[in-house]
C-alpha cells in the first residue's frame, strides 16, 4: 500500500488501512456477482481495492464536507466510505452477472 501512496504508512495509519482493504474487499465481493475464480482473482480487483483505499484515507472521519476558499469545514456523526465509487463500478462492471430477457415465439 505505501508503494501506491507513494509514501510509508504512519504507524497509527496501519489499522485503518486494513480495516478499509477489509471492507472494500467484501464491497467488490458483493459487487461482483459474475463468474471468476475466487481462489484466484484477477488482478483488476487489487487495483481498484487500492483506489478505494486511497480514497477513503482521503476522507477526515467525522467530516461531510471541506471547503478551501474561506475555509468551511462541515462535521456529522458519519462520514467516510460507505460503498464503491462509480469509477471502480465502471472499472469492475464486466465482473458482474448480466441480466437480460430473451424473447421467443411459438409457430
Amino acid at each position: 500500500m505505501a508503494v501506491r501512496l507513494g509514501r510509508p504508512l504512519a504507524d497509527d495509519e496501519a489499522p485503518r488501512v486494513e480495516a478499509l482493504i477489509e471492507d472494500v474487499s467484501a464491497f467488490i465481493v458483493e459487487y461482483c456477482t459474475g463468474a471468476w475464480d475466487r481462489d484466484n482473482p484477477p488482478a483488476l480487483f487489487g487495483a481498484v481495492a487500492a483506489a478505494e483505499v486511497i480514497r477513503g484515507l482521503s476522507v477526515t472521519p467525522g467530516v461531510l464536507m471541506e471547503k478551501t476558499g474561506e475555509l468551511e469545514v462541515q462535521f456529522g456523526a458519519s462520514a467516510g466510505v460507505l460503498g464503491l465509487s462509480q469509477p471502480a463500478k465502471d472499472a469492475l462492471s464486466r465482473y458482474r452477472r448480466r441480466v437480460g430477457t430473451i424473447t421467443t415465439t411459438r409457430t
